[in-house]
Order: structure tokens, then sequence, then C-alpha cells
């Protein structure tokens, strides 16, 4: 029996998260968010998605959407530093193994050519994560992609294209396949809008 999936679009709504040459992280996470979304339908994954339009939740309305209620959580973001700082990081929980982690970030730096930055666990204190989105989702393993800095102009202008923010979301759709134990099943062809409509 395959496993279960959630897809998380962070942030939303009245929080728009990091911003970047006049683009909302909100908006990109819920775009990628809802390609994946009908992607892994398609490959025929059990998957549900925490929104599908532009709302806020706050951290409990998110998380009681997905705790326990999944195996598997992937939560979509962009980072924003000084500009300058730049590549794909992943995050997973300090319980859970890196491997799932790893995967989903060394196949964006392979498909994108965006430089791997770290896979990483991030601590309150010792055995405590850092991120809510670890802490409080119980048996749901959660991963948080950072899919580059929206606040960087390299990493920026790549996903402006939308063949490149295609193949970047197609990846994280591969990686999950893979983790779930579905066949991976390559798209037939490519939407013309990534964001219209489920």
């Amino acid at each position: 029996m395959s496993k279960t999936v959630i897809i998380d679009a962070g942030h939303g709504g009245s929080d728009p998260g990091a911003k970047g040459f006049g683009i909302n992280e909100k908006d990109w996470t819920l775009s990628i968010s809802l390609y994946q979304y009908r992607r892994l339908k398609e490959c025929g994954v059990e998957v549900a998605i925490t929104r599908q339009s532009d709302v806020a939740l706050n951290p409990t309305q998110r998380i009681a959407r997905i705790r326990n209620q999944y195996d598997l959580c992937v939560s979509n973001h962009w980072n924003a530093f000084n500009g300058q700082a730049r590549g794909i990081e992943t995050i997973h929980s300090v319980h859970a193994k890196a491997d799932f982690a790893k995967a989903l970030a060394e196949k964006l730096a392979q498909i994108t050519g965006l430089p791997l930055r770290r896979v990483f666990t991030r601590e309150i204190r010792k055995g405590v994560d850092y991120y809510y989105m670890h802490r409080l989702t119980g048996n749901t393993e959660t991963v948080i992609v950072e899919y580059g800095f929206i606040d960087n102009q390299v990493d920026h202008h790549y996903y402006l294209d939308q063949a490149n923010f295609i193949s970047a979301a197609e990846a994280v759709v591969e990686c999950i396949c893979i983790k779930v134990g579905v066949s991976y099943q390559p798209p037939i062809k490519r939407l013309c809008c990534i964001c219209q409509n489920i």
C-alpha cells in the first residue's frame, strides 16, 4: 500500500512570506504546490494540499490539516536574506533521517543547475525541532523545501521562466513518487499555466 502525501503551500493571505523584485513568496509557493498536487494525483498518489487559494493559515490551522493524517508532507518555500545568498536548501526533523531531504535537494540542484546550499536540521534545544512544521506535525514526516532565494537576482530570474519553474516542480513530484512507492509518470504535456485552477 502506497503512502499518503500532503503538499503545503507556505504562507498565504496576509502573510506574504519573503519578497524579492516585486514577487511575494506566497504566490510562488501556491503555484508550485497546485502544480505538484495535480501531477501527484495524475501519478496515482493519494495526495492533499493545505491551501488552494491565497488564504492565510496560522500555525494552528496549518498543523490541523497535517498532523498525523499523512505519511509525508512537503512544505514549499523560498528564502530571502541579503540579495547575495543563493541556492537550494531542504530541512528535515531532527528525529527523521536525512535521506528524503537529501534526495530532494540533490534532484533539484541537478535539474535546476542552482547550487545546493545545504540539507540540515535546526533545533531550539537538544532534541527539539526549531520549525513548528517539524515539531508539531506528529507522525507525519515533514520536509521543508527552499527552492532558492527570491531576493537573489540569479535565483529569482531562473524561476521567472515558466519552463524552469515547472522543471523544479516536477523534480519534487518524481522524488515524492519514489519515496511513497508509486510509479512516476512524466507529464504528457506541459500545462500552459502552472497557476490555472484545479
